[in-house]
């Protein structure tokens, strides 16, 4: 699966993985499965990690189908989550900037950074959070945490 997820409750988080090359159907697809999946709180906060993430093949119309997509996951939510995007690489970088401009409706902090380690102290958790997620995420499409 080219985009993982992994459910930290403790952490009252959600951390996403892409990996390789995701089409737009896989991407918007797996978005809407994550938020259909009931152990998903809207509450929680994501961190999205694109290190692996091959973008050269989003579309801006997948970006506008996203965030069309949490504007109706955060119509009723007075204030949403944090959202951290890991883009280290200038098109990733670039295209979480035009989903951005795409959802401002969306009621939740979202900041794009370079490293993981940027992503983890903007949400105010531990860098050794990652360790645990690299060695469980690898090819399972979803999994809780300890």
């Amino acid at each position: 699966m080219p985009i993982t997820y992994q459910l930290r409750a403790e952490e009252k988080l959600a951390i996403v993985v892409h990996s390789e090359t995701v089409t737009d159907g896989e991407f918007l697809s797996f978005y809407e499965a994550l938020y259909r999946d009931p152990r998903f709180d809207k509450s929680f906060n994501l961190l999205v990690d694109l290190q692996r993430a091959e973008s050269t093949v989003r579309t801006s119309e997948a970006l506008r189908k996203l965030a069309d997509f949490m504007v109706k996951q955060y119509a009723e939510t007075p204030a949403g989550p944090k959202v951290a995007v890991v883009a280290p690489r200038d098109i990733s970088f670039g295209l979480a900037r035009m989903y951005e401009a795409m959802s401002p409706t969306v009621p939740w902090q979202f900041e794009i950074v370079r490293s993981v380690d940027d992503a983890l102290a903007w949400l105010g958790l531990p860098k050794e959070l990652m360790l645990d997620v690299d060695q469980d995420s690898h090819g399972e499409g979803s999994r809780d945490s300890k």
